[in-house]
């Protein structure tokens, strides 16, 4: 059961990709995909190490994670935040509050439906950390989508 929870998140995800993606610009924003994939990955692998949370029922295995998170919610999400990053500081406030939310809401379903469980863990730390990723996502696609040399330029 728990194989096709897996499996819808992957879907839903990659469904809600392809209505928001501009095509046009995906040239930079992959790089928000790769950038949540690899660091996602590495958190999730540490966490599952050092027994804070784990998955069940991965379908393919991949850093201790499932694969069909990493290549749905991790790379997709992180592609639309590089595709909604804003200069103006009150829109990007916006864009890491709903990004925050969304991620934070898929990472609830998952843990009430039993696809991953806390064991020395809290919501409110995950909270945290996708507040903290998504805001530093948003210096780093500025210089990646922008192409900002420096801070403040």
């Amino acid at each position: 059961m728990i194989r096709i929870l897996w499996l819808i998140v992957f879907i839903y995800s990659w469904i809600i990709f392809f209505l928001f993606v501009d095509v046009s610009r995906l040239n930079k924003t992959v790089y928000g995909g790769i950038l949540a994939t690899v660091l996602g990955s590495a958190v999730d692998w540490a966490g599952h190490r050092l027994q804070l949370y784990q998955f069940h029922d991965n379908v393919i295995v991949w850093a201790g994670n499932s694969i069909l998170y990493v290549a749905g919610p991790l790379f997709t999400m992180g592609t639309l935040f590089f595709q909604y990053i804003r200069l103006d500081r009150r829109l990007q406030a916006g864009n890491i509050a709903a990004f925050t939310a969304a991620y934070f809401a898929v990472e609830l379903l998952l843990v009430s439906a039993g696809g991953a469980s806390y064991l020395h863990w809290h919501y409110l730390a995950s909270l945290a950390v996708d507040i903290l990723v998504f805001t530093s996502f948003s210096y780093v696609g500025e210089i990646i989508v922008y192409e900002r040399k420096k801070y403040g330029r």
